[in-house]
């Protein structure tokens, strides 16, 4: 990692990472497929493997929906990290958590009441 002006930045094999190579990074940190990304995103798989080549870029609502799933979007866009991160644990939780149905959050919000109850 090396200073920049508006933080580190990241170097892999000698180049500097931009976006796409940021939004590959915190998809595979999440342990989502390429398809779960542009799900995730909004997009179509096409427009998604776009966005992680750098041929183009996610818009305000891509990001805002990226984000809701546990991509640290500050680090994808400037490459500094979100100092407030989850965990990967964590992110994955969330991301498991934001692809069910209110039903299923329902049932997950029972159980995690249940088990502090318990505990």
């Amino acid at each position: 990692m090396f200073p920049s002006e508006n933080g580190w930045v990241r170097f892999a094999r000698g180049k500097k990472l931009n976006i796409g190579d940021r939004l590959r990074e915190e998809r595979n940190r999440l342990g989502l497929t390429q398809q779960d990304g542009a799900k995730a995103a909004g997009v179509g798989y096409t427009t998604y493997m776009a966005y992680e080549a750098g041929r183009s870029f996610p818009n305000a609502e891509a990001l805002n929906l990226l984000h809701a799933v546990g991509f640290d979007v500050l680090y994808v866009v400037t490459g500094v990290r979100n100092g407030s991160a989850l965990s990967n644990e964590d992110s994955s939780l969330l991301a498991d958590l934001n692809q069910v149905d209110e039903k299923g959050r329902a049932l997950v919000r029972s159980l995690l009441d249940t088990y502090k109850r318990l505990s």
